[in-house]
Order: C-alpha cells, then structure tokens, then sequence
C-alpha cells in the first residue's frame, strides 16, 4: 500500500510540472501515465527481490532516437523579432550510465545512477534571420552533451523477467551553438557559443531480464535540456525559456551487473 501511495505521489507531480510547459510537455503525459499504469495495477503484490549483498553496482550503455525542438527562439536586442521561432529535429542520443540497485542488500526498489549523454546537432535556420528589413541570414546547429543523477523507482510485478518503472533526473545542459552569419551586405563569419544550464528529466518505462546479470531497459522520457544563446555579434538570438530547447526520446539500455 504505501509503494502505491509514494507512485500515485510520483506520478502526480511529475505530470503538475509536464502541464506547466509548452504543449509539447503536456503531449507527452498521457503516455507516460500509459507506461505507469501496470505498475499502479501490480504495485499492491510487489515482491521483494532476493537479498544478495555481492550484488548492487552497474554499468549501461544507452542510445535511441531524440525528438528535439528549440522554441521561443527570441533576437537579444529589446523590440527586435526572430524570424523562424522554432526548429524540430529528429536526432541521436548516446551514453552511457554507472549506478546501484538498492533492492539486492537494502529491499528497496530504488535504483540511483550517474547517466552521461551526448546528443547530435538540431539545425537552426533562418533568412533573413529577422523580420526587419537589411537583416542578416544564418545557418546553425546546436549540440547538447547531459550530466544526470537519476533515480528509477521499480514495481516488481510477481515476475523475475521484467518489471515497470518511474524515474526522474536532475543535472547539468552544456549547449554549443555553431553558426555561419552573413550580415546584410557583408561576408560570411563562422561563430561559436557555450552556454551551461540545468538539465531535468521525467520518464517511465521498464526493464527486462536478459540473464543473471544482463539487463535490457526500455524508457519513454521527456527531457528540458537548457538554454541556448549563439552569441552572434550582431542581431544575436537566443532561445531561454521553459522548454525552450528539450526532447522526447526512446532510450534503450543495456545494464550489466557487477
């Protein structure tokens, strides 16, 4: 009973931060609410797993397909506007993950980890780059790499070959903006900007038992990945908002136990 109050809690407030944002976060609730309900459903006849103290510590492998949007892209200058105010891409994400499953020596259904991803470039576009007459074009990408503390709360279901799971993660967005700018009337320059912020994640997915010490975890999960700004020396533009630079992505794992 009270693992079906603490994912009913979850849940909640997982889904009261999704409704805050753009329309994009608020698209994505009902399927990760989808992915929770086994767990919901079998939570009441969790069985603890095994007791093995030798057991605990993990490293993974990860990657899958990251539906990434910029939005609210907005020009710097006060009373200017951007021209093209979003972008969405479909794009790879990739890392890898080290952490410890708390249900072998302590019966807790927690598992914690330290997740490291790097993301491929989203193009930004736009000519001209602002609504205002004699306003330059630009061509850019935008490359995300994430540091993530991450927790998954399982619900054992009366099986030992899968199991579903709710996690969330916090952590650090290092952004890099490339961009080649051609002001109105003059040559092309090539530019590049870093910007650090913080990262955040909400998901829901589940792990399938492959062997003894193999694992396969499949996630559904959104993540807000920051700020970007292309430090441009002139008509700068910047995308710094709720949202404004996130993605929805199906992560595959591959866990091995140690």
């Amino acid at each position: 009973m009270r693992q079906l109050v603490f994912s009913l809690s979850v849940l909640g407030k997982a889904s009261f931060a999704l409704c805050r944002g753009h329309v994009m976060l608020r698209s994505i609730v009902t399927p990760l609410i989808l992915c929770s309900l086994p767990a919901l459903a079998f939570a009441g006849q969790a069985v603890p797993a095994k007791p093995n103290p030798d057991k605990g510590w993990y490293f993974s492998g990860k990657g899958g397909p990251s539906f990434s949007t910029l939005q609210g892209v907005t020009a710097s200058q006060s009373g200017a506007q951007a021209r093209e105010d979003s972008s969405a891409n479909v794009v790879g994400a990739f890392g890898m993950a080290g952490g410890y499953e708390w249900s072998y020596r302590y019966r807790i259904p927690l598992r914690t980890e330290l997740e490291f991803m790097n993301r491929t470039e989203v193009t930004y576009d736009a000519s001209p780059l602002r609504t205002s007459q004699n306003s330059g074009a630009l061509a850019s990408t935008v490359q995300n790499v994430t540091t993530m503390a991450k927790g998954y709360w399982h619900f054992p279901v009366g099986s030992s070959a899968w199991w579903p799971f709710v996690s969330a993660g916090l952590g650090w967005a290092h952004n890099t903006a490339k961009s080649q700018y051609t002001p109105s009337g003059s040559g092309m320059s090539k530019h590049s900007q870093s910007n650090d912020d913080l990262a955040w994640s909400v998901g829901a997915g589940a792990t399938f038992k492959l062997g003894p010490d193999v694992m396969n975890d499949i996630e559904l999960r959104y993540v807000d990945l920051g700020k970007v700004n292309w430090g441009l020396p002139a008509e700068n533009i910047e995308a710094n908002g709720f949202g404004a630079f996130s993605a929805t992505e199906v992560v595959f794992s591959l866990r091995y136990m140690f």
